[in-house]
């Protein structure tokens, strides 16, 4: 696959068609973003084909569905997906290195149990001297009933919920913002968040957590206001391959 990079019009390369798709800010507290059709059928399917053979259970009896780390470093298709989600918000490494990095790919069924509980994704490895400031969620289905990510807190305490549909990206901060009322860089419980039961379908998706190395620095990060989206097709997904 060609380097994807925006350019004016809808076209970012020669060869490669696209448009301009808006970032869309759903809730300033805490701060929740949207982008619909961030992702084409041909790339999410490609992401639940290579995940499937390796789903497992985070142990036994759990209740958060299976799941894989998908390296991504090495698979163009990976890489351009992770480019483009670096796009909504390009200066959050600031001039950090990028670092190898997973995709997280769950998988969901309607079996009457299956969901996420309740948490906040804020975290912070000393030995790395890294904190986990924003998590990228890319759902890779469309499930008939059920299956929402929910934010209790976010619309002062009216809640927001994200509706799995394939294709569209959910971002969030698990820090504070500036003028947010708490410390910037600091980890900001209204982010707790849950991924309801599916109720009809099965719900996938793949989740790509941000580490930075200043936390307070990511604090400040303002996201794009619309990204250019390529259209990816089979082919393309095929001859990158090659």
């Amino acid at each position: 696959m060609p380097e994807i990079t925006p350019n004016q019009g809808q076209s970012a390369v020669d060869g490669v068609q696209g448009e301009m798709v808006p970032v869309q800010r759903v809730s300033d507290s805490p701060r929740l973003y949207l982008v619909e059709d961030f992702a084409s059928r041909e790339e999410v399917e490609y992401i639940m084909q290579m995940s499937e053979p390796n789903l497992t259970p985070i142990r036994e009896g759990a209740e958060t569905g299976t799941r894989v780390e998908l390296e991504i470093d090495g698979d163009p298709i990976l890489e351009e997906i992770r480019r483009r989600m670096h796009s909504v918000f390009p200066t959050i490494l600031g001039d950090e290195d990028l670092p190898a990095s997973t995709f997280r790919v769950r998988r969901y069924k309607a079996d009457g149990f299956s969901h996420h509980p309740p948490h906040v994704d804020f975290y912070h490895s000393e030995s790395y001297g890294e904190t986990l400031v924003l998590t990228i969620m890319l759902y890779l289905t469309s499930p008939e009933a059920g299956g929402e990510t929910h934010f209790p807190h976010a619309h002062d305490g009216s809640g927001y919920s994200f509706s799995p549909i394939a294709g569209n990206l959910a971002c969030w901060w698990s820090i504070y913002g500036e003028g947010e009322g708490g410390e910037v860089g600091a980890r900001d419980p209204r982010t707790l968040h849950s991924g309801a039961k599916v109720k009809k379908g099965e719900k996938w998706n793949a989740t790509y957590f941000v580490y930075v190395k200043s936390a307070k620095r990511a604090g400040g990060v303002e996201s794009a206001s619309e990204i250019f989206v390529p259209k990816v097709t089979e082919a393309m997904i095929m001859d990158s391959l090659m």
